[in-house]
């Protein structure tokens, strides 16, 4: 910690800009470059040529620089090398800019201008590439000779193993130079039976009454398509086959829907038992004896490992203003931005108790709610940004903005090989408290995560709204790419999903008991559900649901009115369980779904499902790989008087299949077409010019679809990426606006 007299000061920031080291910025003062390299210097005083050590003691100086009243901005600037941390470091109210911004100009969608200087900056020093790392190296390896009777056969005399590092008491996650190690994995069972939340039934042998029990996790997928959970054992009872969890699962632990699953494929595995330690790159915790084994995957010449890293914490940095949770007014950090740093190396927030879970949970439990899982956190922030920045090789989420968060910018990042999510934007719970909108999420690749927890989103917005998501890049999840949810009504139980962050002081009396009940239900609700007005445009999607089911490139659910996607590619989803490539599930109604293109899907189900009052307009559905079960636009479940469906292309698979689709729930109104405003739309068939026929009569004979037809049309070179129209197409004819997927996804910056 620095302890520099306010004299020290004024001669240091003096000489920055007599030496010219500092950068002026028209009409808004000097910005200080303070140093830090992984180095350090004996007499550091934060210069090029005397660095501080840690990026702590840079925070701590430049805390003393405010207190002796400098108030110009200041950047720190991170040398080559890795920063570790190993708690989080909190930037409070008072590290921000003291102005308040003006949010009078606000536009319908985004952060507004973002380009005023940051009061305090971190920031990579130019050419170089820092990585601040919540990893703790691991030394003293030595190799395991005498091998446990439990270790596998083929493990024997490749298993290293070191002692913890003081003061750690658990970790989830283990790190290489090459990025997160597999914490050892069996190849799983099936439930022998259908339990309960807290009871699984396993096949005999499948379970052990280990020694170190408590350090034992399953990995399960509790009766639902959607989601896994990562559970702590608390008993097995080997004789009986009976396991009782520390924690609750999401669902009862049984098995899946056997239209969605294989009843004999495995939906249980157990992790971190040396019976598993059976490849290299795996590693095992025994927190008991306080070892670490490993088999390691990138040895030195030695054979022994190297480069092995813990994680100290789950979150590396939180930005974090005056959080007033129960009233209606928070004090936000303003102005801290971070550019071209690689964040790396925390670890998983594990579930440890029913307190901390149970009501907590945002939608099946996807996330936590305000819980600390990231890399990078914004608790109440104003006029934040990050950019050109790496999240990389961590157990838990790469950034959120929790609570409070207005006109920050995330652009130009790349998320990638995360345990849990990309990046999360989670307002307040259901009720009149409507902080967290007018965000910017801007031309980022965000690939590869969910690699853990395997439901996590690339991107989610929950209860945030009149958010800007452009041009970025998804790909390779193991659920859903994008979530713009709320998913939570008043009269939810406190434990059930989302039910304690629902805000019953701000609900009024009428609404507290009201539940999900089609669209007049919707808009009496609507006003406490605040992932509203999101534009979601020009952005590409790819291989998505790669490892649960029932997911979808986009989707959207049980939230606010006016949200727009809009201008996407969508492409190459093939995995057999994704069941539509955009789906506005229960209880969502007033969106809007324009000019995207679906291309090469899967979409066991449909191409676009609607379960409300949607809006369907100059989409592009072509090459489907697949039949849908139900039709390739499939409205679903409740009544959707007026929704329009306008100007879209539709190519049919070789196999035909419906057109569209009317699935009603139960003994409930069904959705009927003729409910619709429809028209304009092109369909195509590659050899049966009968195709549409009996839709169009249909249609016709109630005055629907009048100007609709069937031909085809004449995409340039879809297989090439290029969706113009020929010049013989009748598209134009029809008001069918060409798409150019060019301009979707990432793009280019200027130099």
């Amino acid at each position: 910690m620095n302890t520099q007299p306010r004299s020290f000061w004024f001669s240091r920031i003096l000489q920055w800009i007599l030496t010219l080291m500092v950068f002026a910025l028209p009409g808004e003062g000097f910005a200080m470059d303070i140093f830090v390299s992984v180095d350090g210097h004996a007499q550091a005083d934060g210069s090029l040529a005397k660095p501080y050590g840690s990026i702590v003691d840079a925070v701590e100086a430049v805390r003393s620089m405010r207190r002796g009243g400098y108030d110009e901005p200041v950047v720190i600037a991170l040398r080559e090398g890795r920063h570790p941390l190993n708690q989080t470091l909190v930037l409070g109210h008072g590290d921000g800019s003291p102005s308040v911004a003006d949010d009078a100009t606000l536009p319908q969608h985004g952060a507004g201008d973002t380009t005023r200087p940051a009061f305090l900056t971190f920031a990579a020093y130019r050419g170089e590439n820092p990585i601040v790392s919540a990893g703790a190296a691991i030394s003293g390896w030595k190799r395991l000779d005498a091998a446990p009777s439990t270790l596998p056969a083929m493990a024997n005399g490749k298993v290293w193993v070191a002692d913890m590092p003081p003061g750690m008491d658990r970790f989830y996650t283990l790190y290489d130079n090459h990025g997160r190690l597999r914490r050892a994995r069996n190849s799983g069972f099936a439930y022998a039976k259908p339990g309960d939340k807290r009871t699984l039934h396993f096949p005999s042998g499948a379970l052990k009454n280990w020694d170190n029990l408590a350090d034992v996790e399953i990995h399960l997928r509790p009766g639902r398509a959607w989601v896994t959970n990562m559970l702590p054992l608390a008993s097995v009872d080997e004789a009986a086959g009976v396991a009782k969890t520390s924690v609750s699962a999401t669902y009862d632990m049984s098995p899946l829907p056997g239209y969605l699953h294989n009843p004999d494929d495995s939906t249980v595995w157990i992790e971190n038992v040396l019976e598993a330690l059976d490849e290299p790159g795996e590693w095992v915790l025994n927190t008991k004896t306080r070892q670490i084994y490993l088999w390691p995957s990138d040895p030195a010449t030695d054979g022994s490992p190297r480069g092995i890293l813990a994680p100290t914490t789950t979150e590396l940095i939180r930005v974090e203003g005056i959080v007033d949770y129960d009233g209606p007014t928070d004090t936000p950090v303003q102005s801290i931005a971070f550019s071209g740093l690689t964040f790396s190396h925390a670890d998983r927030w594990a579930w440890k108790s029913d307190q901390d879970r149970l009501g907590w949970g945002m939608q099946h439990d996807w996330d936590m709610f305000d819980r600390p899982t990231a890399l990078v956190r914004f608790r109440g922030a104003e006029d934040c940004r990050v950019s050109d920045c790496r999240f990389l090789h961590s157990g838990g989420t790469g950034l959120r903005m929790d609570l409070h968060a207005q006109r920050n910018l995330i652009a130009d990042c790349e998320f990638a090989h995360l345990g849990e999510a990309g990046i999360l934007l989670a307002g307040y719970g259901p009720g009149t408290k409507d902080v967290n909108h007018h965000n910017e999420i801007v031309n980022n690749h965000i690939h590869h995560f969910s690699e853990i927890t395997w439901h996590s989103p690339g991107l989610w917005a929950w209860q945030s709204g009149h958010n800007r998501m452009v041009h970025n890049e998804l790909h390779h999840s193991g659920y859903a790419a994008v979530l713009i949810t709320t998913r939570v009504t008043p009269d939810r139980s406190l434990n059930g999903e989302g039910g304690r962050t629902v805000r019953l002081h701000e609900i009024k009396q009428a609404d507290k008991n009201r539940a999900r009940g089609g669209y007049e239900s919707w808009r009496r609700r609507e006003k406490y559900n605040h992932a509203r007005h999101n534009l979601f445009e020009s952005n590409e999607i790819s291989h998505s649901v790669q490892l649960l089911s029932d997911g979808n490139a986009i989707y959207v659910s049980g939230t606010g009115t006016g949200n727009i996607i809009r201008y996407n590619f969508i492409h190459d989803n093939l995995a057999p369980s994704l069941p539509a490539a955009i789906r506005c599930d229960d209880d969502q109604h007033e969106t809007l779904i324009y000019g995207n293109v679906l291309y090469h899907n899967a979409g066991f189900a449909a191409g676009i499902a609607s379960k409300g009052v949607n809006d369907i307009i100059n989409n592009f559905i072509v090459d489907p790989v697949v039949v849908p079960r139900w039709g390739y636009v499939s409205f679903e479940w409740v009544p959707v008087p007026g929704s329009k469906v306008h100007h879209n292309i539709i190519m049919s698979h070789p196999d035909g299949g419906h057109i569209y689709a009317e699935r009603p729930r139960g003994d409930g109104p069904p959705p009927r077409l003729v409910d619709t405003d429809m028209d304009m739309n092109l369909y195509f068939h590659p050899t049966d010019p009968h195709w549409a026929d009996d839709h169009l009569q249909k249609m016709v004979a109630v005055g629907k679809e009048k100007s609709s037809r069937f031909g085809d049309p004449m995409l340039i070179d879809p297989a090439g990426g290029n969706f113009g129209f020929r010049q013989e197409s009748v598209a134009p004819g029809l008001g069918i606006e060409s798409l150019d997927v060019s301009k979707m996804g990432r793009q280019k910056r200027e130099p």
